[in-house]
């Protein structure tokens, strides 16, 4: 007994040239059975029934599928439980949310609702700072950028600033870490699925802190240096360049371009062809000349380690730091960094200072890490140390939101 079906009567219908898009053509099955298998086809486009055995053929050349569950609230939440991976069990801390109104440890529960814009519309901007020792590391240089941010993405603030700081910090002392990494992100807030921000009802803000225990071959990268190519990525127009939004794409881009080809990190390089950035860090090129040249942030972000290490130069150059003799912020060309480069370094907040041994084809110095570059990455490194009346430290409130201290 037969059944009718309307993709046989398409193929039937079909012009003669167009019918192989209707073929099933499994690479792994043999000629016989394909011939076989056409000829049911092509008998069934002949008529308008179908015979058992060549529906069930093809039925068989479709993929299978699955019916797509609805789940209980029960099984919601049980799901966020069971789909928790490693890192997410053993590095995410605490998360703070706005919408919540509150802090949870519990790494099942730290969850954004899709209809928030940094969602669905990358509408949003975020931070991160040092958690060092009990202490977060530039927390209020890094504040400062991060308010900057929400202002061009035209994003109002959900609290004070004064409550803001507190929040970071209160959010960071529940993690009970006392090294890591904490994230802070500004969203236009939830609301719909439309594309403007005006449809929020309120900005959300989300603190996240969390670890990351880096492997041995992370830990002593900077004694062997990274490999860099030129990104063919676009870079960001000047504007974006200075928004430290969620919207990564072509950073990501530029990284896996360059891990796709062997390489650690992609170097920006904007129309004119003078070299930007790395895709989440700052680069400095060392000239043979002693002038260590800094790229401008018309078409970079405003790093906070690399206006640092900038800041702490003259101050160890006075001391006795050898191969510099001057450091200027001017546009360099990918050229001129590549053929005059005596050293080269990217500069980020987790990092802080990586030395970059082959640009290309182009292998830097003599291929290893230049002895001014680890001197920086020492000072940096020393710089980021806890100690008495710092003004780049600021010491988190364990104590009673914890248990700790008290």
């Amino acid at each position: 007994m037969g059944f009718r079906l309307s993709a046989v009567r398409c193929y039937a219908a079909a012009p003669s040239r167009c019918r192989a898009a209707f073929a099933w053509r499994p690479e792994a099955t043999s000629g016989r059975r394909r011939t076989h298998t056409t000829q049911l086809a092509a008998a069934a486009a002949e008529s308008d029934v179908v015979s058992e055995e060549a529906a069930q053929l093809l039925r068989q050349s479709k993929p299978k599928t699955v019916a797509t569950r609805r789940l209980s609230s029960k099984e919601a939440i049980d799901a966020l439980y069971a789909s928790q991976h490693a890192v997410q069990r053993d590095s995410f801390a605490a998360f703070y949310s706005s919408e919540l109104g509150g802090i949870v440890t519990d790494p099942a529960l730290m969850v954004v609702q899709f209809d928030d814009h940094m969602v669905h519309r990358g509408h949003a901007v975020f931070d991160t700072a040092i958690l060092k020792e009990s202490y977060l590391y530039q927390l209020d240089q890094h504040l400062e950028r991060f308010l900057n941010s929400a202002r061009k993405a035209n994003i109002p603030l959900p609290m004070s600033v004064e409550q803001m700081r507190r929040t970071i910090l209160e959010t960071t002392a529940a993690s009970c870490k006392v090294n890591g990494f904490v994230r802070y992100m500004l969203s236009a807030g939830r609301g719909g699925f439309g594309l403007s921000g005006n449809e929020c009802l309120r900005p959300s803000l989300y603190v996240m802190v969390y670890t990351h225990d880096k492997s041995d071959g992370e830990e002593g990268a900077y004694l062997k240096g990274w490999k860099v190519k030129t990104s063919p990525v676009p870079i960001k127009s000047s504007y974006f360049t200075k928004v430290k939004s969620n919207n990564y794409l072509p950073n990501a881009l530029n990284l896996m371009d360059a891990q796709a080809e062997g390489f650690d990190q992609g170097i920006f390089v904007d129309g004119d062809g003078y070299v930007s950035e790395g895709p989440n860090m700052n680069i400095a090129v060392l000239l043979k000349d002693g002038t260590l040249v800094v790229p401008p942030f018309d078409n970079s972000l405003n790093g906070i380690t690399i206006q640092r290490v900038m800041e702490l130069l003259p101050a160890a150059i006075a001391e006795g730091l050898e191969g510099i003799a001057r450091v200027e912020q001017r546009h360099i060309s990918v050229d001129e960094a590549k053929r005059s480069a005596a050293e080269v370094f990217l500069a980020g907040s987790s990092l802080p200072v990586m030395p970059v041994v082959q640009w290309d084809d182009t292998i830097i110095g003599d291929g290893t890490p230049g002895i001014t570059t680890l001197c920086i990455r020492a000072m940096m490194t020393g710089d980021m140390v806890p100690r008495e009346g710092s003004d780049q430290h600021v010491e988190v409130p364990y104590g009673w939101l914890t248990g700790m201290g008290m």
